[in-house]
């Protein structure tokens, strides 16, 4: 496990630092993150919406959505690549102790396993909608941002969000 290049020395400091540890050795605690995480994902794709359904976009609106929603992309994005370096995702597998691959490994699996269910209720709903429905009825095109917005979240953060959810409480060292 010992880091043979700069880079993963790097790395590992940023992982293994003591206040990263300290902020995220509580489960509760990376359970809220984790709700935070999800509420950001669904106010995205309330704003995306939003931005379909409102035809003028000039004046104020159409700025206060476009703030709205680059504050979301960023606090997401500053929240998964937290949750990512607090469960050990961001470090390369070589770096890893076995427990700690094992883990890695389910939260793969999991994470696979529930995105395959979830792209399969997708494909088969819309399927339904757009086969079996009357020739007046057709797909809502204001639902295609927000469910791909969904999707991708999803798959870049369902097993950072799978460790932090059910990882044990971290026992910290103590320090002098």
């Amino acid at each position: 496990m010992y880091p043979q290049s700069s880079t993963d020395r790097t790395k590992l400091k940023l992982t293994e630092s003591p206040r990263l540890r300290r902020a995220w050795a509580s489960r509760t605690r990376r359970r809220l993150y984790t709700l935070l995480y999800g509420g950001l994902v669904a106010a995205g794709a309330a704003v995306l919406t939003a931005v379909d359904l409102v035809a003028d976009l000039s004046g104020g609106r159409g700025l206060l959505l476009a703030v709205l929603g680059l504050t979301i992309l960023v606090g997401g994005m500053f929240l998964v690549t937290q949750m990512n370096r607090a469960t050990r995702m961001s470090l390369p597998y070589r770096l890893l102790d076995e427990r700690q691959r094992t883990d890695r490994d389910t939260a793969f699996r999991i994470s696979q396993q529930t995105m395959n269910v979830f792209l399969m209720v997708v494909f088969i709903a819309i399927a339904f909608i757009t086969t079996f429905s009357p020739p007046d009825v057709v797909f809502p095109v204001w639902l295609a941002m927000p469910l791909l917005w969904v999707l991708v979240m999803l798959h870049i953060s369902a097993p950072a969000c799978y460790l932090a959810w059910t990882q044990p409480d971290e026992v910290l060292d103590e320090e002098d």
